[in-house]
């Protein structure tokens, strides 16, 4: 389904209804490709106004993303809300308006066909939370070695040793306390 909007046909209807499936397979975000694991279900009422047109509406989906601390995948249900005033470019210049500076979508736009995929794809990132975990408890990987301390919560670490480990710069430190410690 296109997911474009002619202003022309908004003009005469004054109101548009969009419904369908967005086509999208997966996700590029900060973490990774994210795969979308469900159908996009889109619904959009775009509504013309004074000056340019309102577009709400909701998404509906699910996607595969890595947990923030043991990068196992996780299943997030995507419940987003597409929101968005559209005004002509050419009032882009004018002062704005009081009420106009306090919303936070306002997209100005040239030409007489408008693509709303932005709008979708904005809604699903908007509902991902900034810490995805697959538990509120997750542990993790080890720091070191990079095993799943969720399988294995009593490892101790021996890659490395304890000293090996310090940041050179405590080096100093690190030999007081020996030498403390030695008498």
């Amino acid at each position: 389904m296109e997911w474009k909007i002619d202003l022309g046909i908004l003009e005469k209807k004054k109101r548009v209804f969009l419904e369908g499936i967005f086509e999208l397979e997966y996700l590029d975000l900060e973490v990774g490709r994210c795969k979308i694991l469900e159908p996009v279900k889109v619904k959009i009422v775009v509504a013309k106004t004074k000056e340019g047109f309102t577009v709400g509406g909701f998404v509906r989906t699910a996607l595969e993303h890595p947990c923030t601390r043991c990068l196992k995948p996780v299943r997030l249900e995507i419940n987003g809300v597409v929101e968005a005033l559209y005004l002509p470019k050419s009032l882009a210049s004018f002062k704005r308006e009081k009420r106009l500076e306090t919303l936070k979508n306002v997209i100005y736009y040239t030409g007489n066909i408008v693509d709303l995929s932005e709008r979708i794809i904005e809604a699903i990132v908007v509902e991902i939370p900034q810490k995805v975990l697959c538990k509120p408890d997750c542990k993790g990987l080890c720091p070191h070695c990079g095993i799943d301390l969720n399988e294995h919560p009593e490892h101790v670490c021996d890659k490395i040793s304890q000293e090996s480990d310090i940041d050179p710069r405590f080096s100093v430190l690190m030999n007081l306390k020996k030498n403390e410690e030695e008498g």
